[in-house]
């Protein structure tokens, strides 16, 4: 399998209680692929997320067909801890959605209602910098937060059953600048667009105060429309931080791992940032030297160098 990018994230973490219905939702109904199974323990991972060596006791690896970036890897714990995203609001700092891009989102929306899905509201059309997207949001497995995302006119991102999985996801900072700077610095990442919404329509959509606006910042490869990071600033508004919360085995968004071809420079480059060289580790993702560091805002990031063979 072709090398994914290291600036795409290669898979988003994600600790659930129940991994088949986890993968029932992905897998079944969104249309992604399982490309590695593994029942039992995962002693490396577990080491390196400074767990017990039994901790781990299920996984999946899943990819949307086509895509060799943007995945979800699905974690089951022996002893599930409480939800990242329990009783948070809207504006709290936390990992805070994985988005899906659709096709027909009316469609998309009556479809999943039938077979029992509840959304927060019906889609809502925005417009920014000429492009005009619809969304809505849905609570899921494990306090996740799901949104589906239709791009007027865009329509490569989705697979034959209407879906793409999963093009990016929505992680909230305190400083969207520091954010960017620290992945742009660090990892390369590219800023692949800009905005900010303010005023009375985005206060009522997105339930603001008066006076507040939004920062939004999407983070990337501009070769790949998968495995990007949309940072979210809410601006005038009060934030608790609940980064803290995502250590494993907590349940919900975790986390994202990057493949590199290089460990090196990113040691030197992620040295102010506390990076820690984790030395070669096997885990699911494979056998590689491996580091670890925290975004500014709390994101934590796992690195696995891989050579072009994917070894």
């Amino acid at each position: 399998m072709p090398q994914p990018a290291s600036r795409a994230y290669a898979y988003v973490v994600v600790s659930v209680a129940d991994i088949e219905q986890a993968i029932g939702m992905w897998v079944h109904r969104f249309g992604m692929q399982i490309v590695t199974r593994r029942t039992g323990t995962d002693p490396g991972l577990a080491q390196l997320w400074g767990l017990e060596p039994d901790a781990i006791i299920d996984q999946a690896l899943l990819l949307t067909p086509g895509a060799t970036e943007g995945g979800i890897h699905l974690v089951r714990f022996k002893l599930p801890g409480e939800a990242v995203r329990a009783n948070a609001r809207p504006t709290d700092l936390v990992p805070k959605s994985i988005d899906v891009v659709v096709r027909d989102i009316g469609a998309r929306y009556a479809e999943l209602t039938a077979a029992g899905f509840q959304f927060r509201s019906e889609p809502h059309r925005l417009e920014a910098n000429g492009l005009v997207f619809h969304e809505t949001h849905l609570p899921s497995h494990d306090g996740l937060n799901v949104v589906l995302l239709e791009i007027e006119g865009e329509t490569a991102l989705t697979s034959p059953p209407g879906y793409g999985v999963a093009p990016q996801i929505v992680v909230t900072t305190p400083d969207n600048i520091a954010e960017k700077v620290f992945f742009e610095s660090v990892l390369n990442l590219v800023e692949a667009s800009y905005n900010r919404f303010s005023g009375p329509e985005i206060e009522k959509t997105v339930g603001l105060p008066s006076g507040a606006g939004l920062d939004i910042r999407i983070l990337g490869d501009p070769a790949s429309p998968y495995g990007r990071l949309e940072l979210v600033q809410y601006e005038g508004v009060k934030s608790s931080n609940l980064y803290p919360r995502t250590a494993p085995p907590a349940r919900g968004m975790l986390s994202v791992t990057y493949f590199v071809p290089d460990l090196e420079p990113i040691l030197a480059r992620g040295a102010a940032y506390g990076i820690r060289d984790a030395g070669r580790v096997t885990t699911i993702l494979g056998s590689g030297r491996m580091a670890q560091l925290t975004s500014p805002a709390g994101l934590r990031i796992d690195l696995l160098e891989r050579a072009a063979n994917g070894e």
